[in-house]
């Protein structure tokens, strides 16, 4: 079974790629948010068979493929409204798909999902967001391009709780911030964290490494201060960094890993 984070709140596992979550809404209605890889989709769906719940929407954070790739799939198996960025969208016909292109950042995500990889499909995308948008009652969906052009969090104010998506990584409850290479626009991606950090809740939830469940707010917004470091023991330490996250991103999410959730240590220059 998965996690329980707080009521309502829930933490996949036997998932790869990226963390995925399932949250209750205001109306009883049940969120996906992210998928991680095609290779997912089972243990996705297992979970959400577990909890007897209508899955009403899959909330996408942004177009990259460890968080996307089993959004058709889930999709096709449960009916659910899949939401994305205007950003991250491609129009076709007279409706949009998610943009195939993984960027030029992502060497390591392609190389990951090769070992995960289910036969590909278009992800058709029903709601395509801009702006700040409730996409479900008590769930607000707000911008923060950079990472990709159509990049977004999603808010719970009842659970003080933000899905964050690559907005920022955990280590551990150490907030670090995605390096400059693999974001899209790394000086639009500063200045989204500046403006979230303003209305970041008590709790983050995170694409990748723990959740944060007390003081994500106020690591954030110091973070939001910190200048990028520049030199070579910082690019030692980015590359050690790098490595983790891609062997993270190729195991599967089980059981031990939520013993590292809890309050956030604190920023780190990066």
């Amino acid at each position: 079974m998965a996690d329980v984070l707080a009521p309502g709140l829930w933490w996949l596992h036997g998932t790869r790629g990226s963390n995925v979550y399932l949250v209750e809404a205001d109306d009883g209605r049940l969120a996906l948010v992210d998928t991680g890889f095609g290779s997912s989709s089972g243990a996705i769906l297992e979970e959400i068979q577990a909890l007897g719940g209508k899955l009403a929407a899959v909330l996408l954070t942004h177009l990259h493929r460890d968080h996307t790739g089993a959004a058709a799939a889930v999709r096709a198996a449960t009916g659910a409204l899949v939401h994305l960025g205007r950003g991250d969208c491609l129009q076709r016909g007279d409706g949009y798909i998610l943009h195939p292109a993984v960027g030029r950042t992502h060497v390591l995500r392609r190389m990951s999902g090769r070992t995960h990889r289910v036969p590909r499909e278009d992800t058709v995308v029903d709601v395509v967001m801009t702006g700040e948008v409730e996409v479900l009652p008590g769930i607000r969906a707000v911008p923060v391009a950079g990472h990709t052009p159509g990049a977004y969090c999603f808010l719970v104010d009842r659970l003080d709780a933000a899905f964050v998506g690559d907005l920022v990584i955990s280590h551990g409850g150490e907030l670090t911030r995605s390096m400059k290479f693999a974001n899209s626009d790394d000086a639009a991606y500063l200045e989204s964290i500046r403006q979230f950090a303003v209305i970041a809740p008590g709790a983050g939830l995170p694409g990748h490494g723990s959740p944060v469940m007390q003081g994500f707010g106020n690591a954030l917004r110091g973070l939001a201060e910190l200048p990028r470091r520049r030199g070579i023991a910082p690019s030692i330490e980015r590359a050690l960094r790098l490595a983790r996250f891609t062997k993270g991103m190729s195991a599967t999410r089980s059981a031990p890993e939520s013993r590292g959730e809890g309050r956030a240590t604190g920023p780190r220059e990066n």
